[in-house]
């Protein structure tokens, strides 16, 4: 549907340019016959070629291009050596005009103007297929999102390179900060603000046809500042089940956890708080594998059954290196 949209809308405006083809003259004296028939090869949201004819055997044009209604000299000119320019940086769905000339050797001076022709860029771009399935990437050696970066994944879909803009959340893109990528399918934006919330947007780049239209934004809040830069925190910190169980006749109940953590880590320990109970170490537990199944007697030696605790994990690096910081809470209900 949104190419013959775009074949519409280029009809139209091919249909109109005529008329206006012969005004701004400025010297009608001039003998060197200006280009003639102005018109679109391509046009999508931020780019464009124009294109246009010439009865001169020459190889200069001048063409200069504007928003709509602009005056001739206060445009963007560009000198070229063929009869067509591809203009890009263009804002979707606006208006537009252009003119051309052309160089005439045998009285060593330009032609008069041609045009305006108008043209109305379009609000995507069928030639550039943006990226899909924005989101932040799993990454094995760390947490997706730190104090100053966060890591993203997409679908390639044929961009030659991929743009992120960002900003604080709300902002509109064209305003943000740029991080531009060859990679096809992964990225890490540095230099963030610890614990700001900010908006990330992505859009393709394919050389010959533009830019994608934007995809976003993707909202992502970055952490505090690392506790201990030498022992990363564990993340991704759940509860993936609960159960019933007895030992000794004493009723029990377990509560599994699992957990990610960089490669060089194989040392935890977990503690837990009545939910609502200020945070305390009272009952740590040192663990050495992951996923970990712990077990606890139920009643006044043990946990409460209908009580939700509070779980907390950090990492035990050994040595000089210390400790994370503690993460959580995960609640969980004993059963």
């Amino acid at each position: 549907m949104k190419k013959i949209l775009l074949i519409f809308i280029s009809i139209v405006l091919f249909s109109c340019s005529s008329d206006s083809d012969s005004d701004n003259d400025t010297d009608n004296t001039n003998s060197c016959a200006k280009p003639t028939n102005l018109y679109l090869t391509t046009i999508a949201n931020t780019f464009a070629q124009l294109d246009w004819t010439s009865q001169v055997n020459s190889s200069l044009y001048q063409v200069e291009y504007g928003n709509l209604g602009f005056t001739l000299g206060s445009g963007t000119l560009y000198t070229v050596p063929d009869t067509y320019k591809i203009i890009e940086g263009l804002e979707p769905e606006t208006q537009y005009s252009f003119y051309t000339r052309v160089y005439c050797n045998d009285i060593e001076a330009y032609s008069n103007w041609a045009g305006p022709f108008s043209f109305v860029t379009t609000d995507d771009n069928p030639y550039c297929n943006e990226p899909t399935n924005f989101s932040l990437g799993y990454n094995t050696n760390g947490p997706n999102v730190g104090s100053d970066y966060a890591r993203f994944l997409w679908s390639d879909n044929g961009g030659d390179e991929y743009e992120i803009e960002y900003g604080a959340q709300g902002f509109n893109p064209g305003n943000g900060t740029v991080h531009v990528t060859s990679e096809n399918s992964s990225t890490t934006v540095s230099g963030l603000t610890a614990q700001t919330t900010y908006d990330f947007y992505i859009k393709s780049k394919c050389t010959e046809n533009g830019y994608s239209v934007w995809t976003g934004p993707l909202t992502v809040t970055t952490t505090t500042a690392a506790f201990n830069p030498n022992c990363i925190d564990p993340f991704n910190f759940e509860n993936i089940g609960t159960g019933t169980g007895s030992s000794s006749g004493f009723p029990t109940r377990y509560f599994d956890f699992n957990w990610d953590h960089v490669d060089s880590q194989n040392n935890w320990e977990i503690t837990y708080v009545e939910a609502g109970n200020s945070f305390n170490t009272l009952n740590t537990a040192a663990i050495p594998i992951v996923p970990v199944r712990l077990t606890y007697f139920v009643g006044s030696s043990g946990l409460t059954s209908g009580q939700a605790y509070d779980y907390y994990i950090r990492s035990n690096c050994g040595g000089t290196n210390g400790f994370s910081d503690w993460i959580g809470p995960v609640t969980v209900t004993v059963p």
